[in-house]
């Protein structure tokens, strides 16, 4: 189960970053109006690790092909001790992304609604599904998001685009736990 999980998740996360590097790459346009736009980074799912975790999930231990083995290890190993098992858990933040105004691809994990049913909480996400039907990612890779103004979410399978100053607050929540936040200036439809 742990091994297919983390190859989930290692290839979500690859994939995501090749399909949002690309994006990057471009010089694409968000539809909305930004004060000051060169003061917004447009960063990737990847810039929000520190380098040792970075590393750590890159250099995962080999998977046991046998069935046997690899879950057991990493039950038994002591995440302090293991730097791939810290990885997987870990609320390490990258200082340099702490308050700035940040532009990042991701899907919505509704946790609170206005009374028009529209999402003003919600955990930003690095693919569909997270926190949902899997085990959620590291709380790194995850960032608890406030948008007073709401958001209409017609479709969980959307990605949307969220600009907004990224803090380190924790936040801590029955779905999951992320080590970011972010109170959101505009939130609209990730068109790729």
């Amino acid at each position: 189960m742990v091994t297919r999980l983390f190859k989930t998740f290692s290839l979500i996360v690859l994939g995501s970053s090749l399909l949002f590097s690309v994006a990057y790459g471009q010089d694409y346009q968000i539809d909305i109006e930004v004060e000051n736009p060169e003061d917004v980074l447009a960063i990737k799912w990847e810039d929000l690790m520190s380098q040792a975790d970075l590393d750590a999930i890159l250099n995962a231990p080999p998977v046991s092909h046998d069935g046997f083995g690899w879950d057991e290890q990493l039950a038994g190993s002591d995440p302090e001790q293991d730097p791939f098992q810290k990885a997987l858990q870990s609320f390490d933040v990258n200082p340099d992304l702490i308050d700035q105004r940040v532009l990042l691809p991701g899907f919505i994990v509704p946790t609170a609604y206005n009374e028009d049913r529209q999402v003003t909480e919600f955990f930003l996400v690095p693919f569909f599904g997270a926190c949902i039907h899997v085990p959620p990612p590291p709380p790194n890779q995850i960032i608890h998001v406030t948008f007073e103004e709401g958001v209409q979410l017609d479709n969980m399978y959307e990605a949307f685009y969220v600009l907004g100053e990224l803090s380190s607050q924790v936040v801590r929540h029955d779905l999951a736990d992320s080590a970011y936040s972010l109170k959101a200036e505009h939130v609209q439809i990730y068109n790729y």
